[in-house]
Order: C-alpha cells, then sequence, then structure tokens
C-alpha cells in the first residue's frame, strides 16, 4: 500500500495514523504526480499496481502544478535577504503564506489517496486545482441498491498545520456547525449533483431526491502535523469534541492524522519529489 493506515480505537472517531513507509513512498509520489497532473486513472492504475497509460501533458499543465508545488518562490527569498525592511517584511508574508498554500494543496492530495485505499468502491471529487479554494476539501458518496440509491455522503476536511488543534477547534469545528444547520445545503447539494452525473446508469437527481439527507451526511477530518504534537503516545486530542459537535453514529465520523517529524519540512521534501516525478512522466 502506498500509505499505510493503521486504526486507533476511540469514542469520537474511526480514528487512524497515516504512515508514509519508506519502502512505498516512491509509488506515494507516483500517484500524487499523476492527480496533479489531472491524470486520475492513471493514479488509480498505480494504485492497483497496473501500468499507467502514456498520456501527453497538454499545454503547461506540467509547468503551472510544478510552480504550484514550489515554495517560496525566488524572488521572494532574494528580497527578504537584501531588500528594504518594508520590502523584507512583505516578502516575509508571502513566503509564509505560499508554504502554507502548498502544503495544504498537496495534503489534499495524500489525503485523496488514504480515502480512495479506505473506500475503494466510493465516488470521489478529485482533489482541487487552485490553491486555497473555498469549499469543501473533498466530496465522497457511497451507492447502494446496485448503485442506484445513496447510501452515505462523506464531506471532508483536510489542513496542514504545525498548530493543528487550534485550527481545527477555531475552523473545523464551526464548519461543521453550519452544515448541520443547513447553511451549506445548496453547495452540497451542487456538489453531489456534479458528482453523481459522473457516475454511469444513475438519475441524479432522482438519487438526491430520494435520499434520508441527514441521515445519509458524514464527516472525515485528517490532518498532516509533526510529531510534536503527539501526547501519551497519540494524536487523539487533535480531534476531541468531534462527537460532541458532529453527534450521529460512530461510524459517521472518521479522522486519520498523518505526522512528519516536521510538518513543514516533510512536506516540503515531498513536493520536490513530486515535482520533480511530474517532470519526469511529462518529459520537461
Amino acid at each position: 500500500m502506498p500509505l499505510s493506515i493503521n486504526p486507533s480505537p476511540t469514542t469520537e472517531c474511526n480514528f487512524s495514523e497515516w504512515i508514509i513507509g519508506k519502502k512505498n513512498r516512491a509509488k506515494l509520489i507516483e500517484i500524487i504526480a499523476y492527480l496533479y497532473l489531472r491524470q486520475e486513472e492513471n493514479a488509480q492504475r498505480v494504485i492497483n499496481a497496473l501500468e499507467p497509460r502514456r498520456r501527453v501533458s497538454k499545454g503547461r499543465v506540467a509547468q503551472n502544478v510544478v510552480r504550484k508545488l514550489t515554495a517560496p518562490r525566488a524572488e521572494d527569498v532574494e528580497l527578504f535577504r537584501s531588500g528594504t525592511d518594508e520590502q523584507k517584511e512583505a516578502a516575509r508574508k508571502r513566503i509564509r503564506t505560499s508554504v502554507i498554500h502548498r502544503d495544504g494543496l498537496l495534503f489534499q492530495h495524500i489525503s485523496w489517496v488514504a480515502a480512495r485505499l479506505a473506500l475503494p468502491n466510493g465516488y470521489m471529487t478529485s482533489p482541487h486545482v487552485r490553491q486555497a479554494d473555498k469549499g469543501f476539501d473533498g466530496f465522497i458518496i457511497e451507492l447502494e441498491d446496485g448503485g442506484r440509491e445513496i447510501k452515505r455522503i462523506v464531506l471532508c476536511e483536510d489542513k496542514a498545520s504545525k498548530s493543528p488543534r487550534s485550527l481545527i477547534s477555531s475552523s473545523v469545528w464551526p464548519e461543521i456547525g453550519t452544515i448541520l444547520c443547513g447553511d451549506r445545503d445548496d453547495e452540497i447539494l451542487a456538489d453531489l449533483v456534479t458528482l453523481l452525473k459522473s457516475v454511469p446508469d444513475i438519475d441524479a437527481e432522482a438519487a438526491v431526491d430520494e435520499m434520508f439527507w441527514e441521515g445519509a451526511r458524514e464527516f472525515r477530518v485528517a490532518v498532516a502535523t509533526g510529531e510534536d504534537q503527539r501526547k501519551a503516545g497519540n494524536f487523539l486530542h487533535i480531534i476531541a469534541g468531534f462527537e460532541t459537535v458532529a453527534g450521529g453514529e460512530l461510524e459517521s465520523r472518521t479522522a486519520g492524522v498523518l505526522a512528519f517529524e516536521d510538518v513543514r519540512k516533510g512536506l516540503a521534501l515531498l513536493a520536490g519529489e513530486v515535482a520533480a516525478k511530474i517532470q519526469e512522466i511529462a518529459g520537461v
């Protein structure tokens, strides 16, 4: 497996710790590279241990995604070193923002792989194309009754942070609250219908009309962080309060944590490896 998913029992949710093993790191890098290139079928083929199909990268897709994997920009680093005080401060802010955006987008791709491994029969939205995109980080549906009815809808939130507990408390829990209050029902419906239209032999609107809305919704929270956030041998404190916020059955709440020795350095190293693989695949 390109990513190990190790369950850890808790009453808060179905919790697991994700691990990138040395043996399968190259496979994970290849999968993510194809995802960045918008070649999801090839990413799935790598997961299934099949040979990817050769596809020519269109236009400047490869160059564009390599740029998104590159942070900070060289010009900002130079300004931070030798600019005026005002230029240094502006460059410092851009450097910080660019790293956060790169890491957030990269972790969404890792989270997609973890979701695909956990729900191989689910239909999933692709990772975002733009950095710092608004809206849900991921959207998964599972079908039943021969693929004609909606069994569940999983709304995903992915965060890469050096201080994940405060981010979860200040951002993710309130976000789930707005969803449960119905404030984002129109957005969920739009994404759901769009995703269902990619499923063969299903009437998307009829499937939506017939589902039990509140009973079908589930939540998945994924976090990339550093080993310094491990407490009492685990990361369960990061998702404390999940049950209180989301409610529902235990199976309706899922969370995962991917830990690096240093989250920024770890994601930076991975980003560089993915960028190199993209250039190899695309021949640029």
